[in-house]
């Protein structure tokens, strides 16, 4: 029997309310550029119905009322919005922390966001974390963002990564489909969205930070498996 190589094992983070618990800021920018239109958004119409989609999407369920051609202007407003509400920032309690194993073991990592290249840039660079990940997939850069597999599939094709020895990290039922699609594991966190909800996007398990010990658990089992190399006949 021939020995095939190691798969490569990687972590994969969806950015807003995963790296950086950050949906407080991006509720207020919604409810502010979207009233002008006649739209209220409430905490629980944001958390179930905003959190983790895209933009177009986004704009086509709230604001059909408003020209298409107008869409994009209003949701550029919208990121400069929270853009101009990012002060001090800090990431989840525990990312540092796993992000040391990561470094420690050889597990590339990366970051899969909807998120405008502009946010994400902000974000990382106002945590410190712009040089701890060996790629950033910026989601409508692509042919289909989430919930669509491609964000995931692109990050493990950078990182030369194999989904079976790789683990995604994720706050949103959109998030957790897209990963659990590409056939990551999925770790889903609960900052913002229900457990049942991420549960039935097929999330493996919940926690609320990295400070879990289940966290670490799942993503030394899930990438060992890709340290041992496969056999073949």
């Amino acid at each position: 029997m021939a020995r095939l190589p190691f798969m490569t094992a990687s972590l994969l983070f969806d950015l807003d309310g995963t790296l950086v618990e950050t949906d407080h800021l991006h509720f207020e920018a919604f409810k502010t550029v979207f009233m002008p239109y006649g739209v209220s958004v409430d905490w629980d119409v944001y958390r179930t119905r905003i959190i983790g989609k895209a933009n177009p999407d986004i704009a086509a369920a709230f604001i059909p009322h408003i020209p298409a051609d107008r869409h994009a202007a209003i949701m550029d407003e919208k990121e400069a919005t929270y853009r101009a509400l990012v002060g001090a920032v800090e990431p989840v309690a525990g990312l540092m922390d796993l992000l040391a194993w990561a470094r420690a073991n050889d597990v590339a990592c990366g970051v899969v966001t909807n998120a405008p290249r502009a946010n994400a840039e902000l974000l990382l660079n106002a945590t410190g974390l712009a040089d701890r990940f060996d790629v950033l997939v910026i989601g409508p850069e692509l042919d289909n963002a989430k919930p669509h597999p491609l964000p995931y599939l692109t990050a493990l094709n950078a990182l030369g990564a194999d989904a079976a020895a790789s683990v995604a990290f994720e706050d949103s039922p959109s998030g957790a489909g897209s990963a659990v699609a590409a056939r990551l594991g999925v770790v889903g966190l609960l900052t913002s969205v229900d457990e049942a909800d991420l549960r039935a996007a097929g999330v493996h398990i919940t926690v609320k930070d990295f400070t879990d010990p289940a966290v670490l658990a799942f993503v030394r089992a899930r990438t060992e498996a890709g340290r041992k190399p496969a056999l073949a006949v």
